[in-house]
């Protein structure tokens, strides 16, 4: 079987060119694609307590804590005391972290638009269905 006839080789490329393409975006913004997905997973009325993000975007805690420090420095966001419990903290953005959401999200949504606009509804549909799968098979290996 050859390189590019692997699964996993074409997901990787895909991820790849795709990590790339928001990156150009981001760094306009002292960002990286990894910042933007945070900003775009913090509830932009209640704040996310830090200890969910992680699992939401399959980040280690030393990588998470790592960007949210160059977010907070950067005036993006602020940490809060969760009020339910005040070891933890809960995540906001603040103006500065809103408006940058709002780039991170046209750039995602531009992007999805110019791929679906390829592409019929029963292919995106198929593919979205074979991800699924794919990942249905993995967590089963677990």
């Amino acid at each position: 079987m050859e390189q590019e006839e692997t699964i996993d080789y074409n997901i990787r490329r895909t991820w790849y060119n795709i990590t790339k393409m928001y990156n150009r975006t981001a760094t306009e913004y002292m960002a990286s694609m990894a910042l933007g997905m945070i900003i775009l997973n913090i509830d932009i009325s209640e704040g996310t307590p830090s200890t969910q993000l992680g699992p939401n975007m399959g980040m280690e805690a030393t990588s998470l804590s790592r960007s949210l420090n160059k977010l907070e420095d950067a005036g993006v966001i602020e940490r809060k005391p969760d009020p339910n419990d005040k070891r933890k903290s809960v995540i906001h953005l603040t103006p500065l972290g809103m408006d940058w959401r709002e780039v991170a999200k046209g750039v995602v949504i531009e992007f999805n638009e110019t791929i679906q606009s390829h592409f019929e509804k029963e292919e995106m549909d198929t593919f979205f269905a074979i991800l699924k799968k794919i990942n249905k098979i993995i967590d089963e290996k677990k």
